[in-house]
């Protein structure tokens, strides 16, 4: 018997339905978000996402905001349910609800522009680079989407 659970990829901005053994979850949850040592972060008394837990020590391309939990999230999530045991079972709100409560940041360089005119010259160079922090919802991909089409920021 297995049970769902909702995988974040934050540099596809993606949030799709997986399935997990739970006689196996502990290596397929490190396979689903890539990493060796996994978290739990609480996020209501039913929900908890599951995070790499050395995530925050890398260099970090996005990171993750999540309703109900007051820091940031690095890398990859997946949410699963918690029951009054603490044992990790399917999620009780549904994978919208859960797309609306998070917003993916991630950085966008804006290139600055100089004008050069002249008797001979005309034209334009780049000077420098701003920076902007950006926000999306996860896009919600159904079971028959291939998570490796999407294209990554």
């Amino acid at each position: 018997m297995t049970m769902t659970a909702y995988l974040v990829k934050v540099k596809a901005r993606t949030i799709r339905t997986v399935q997990i053994d739970p006689s196996t979850s502990y290596e397929q949850i490190r396979g689903f978000i890539g990493c060796d040592r996994i978290d739990m972060v609480r996020i209501d008394r039913d929900h908890c996402i599951v995070v790499d837990d050395d995530g925050m020590s890398d260099e970090l391309p996005c990171f993750t905001e999540a309703e109900g939990y007051a820091g940031p999230l690095a890398g990859d999530l997946l949410i699963v349910g918690v029951n009054a045991r603490g044992d990790t079972v399917s999620p009780r709100r549904t994978i919208e609800d859960f797309a609306a409560s998070l917003t993916i940041r991630y950085p966008v360089l804006s290139p600055a522009f100089e004008m050069l005119t002249g008797p001979s010259i005309f034209g334009s160079r780049i000077t420098g680079f701003g920076i902007a922090l950006k926000s999306a919802t996860p896009r919600i991909l159904a079971g028959a989407d291939n998570p490796d089409d999407v294209i990554y920021f």
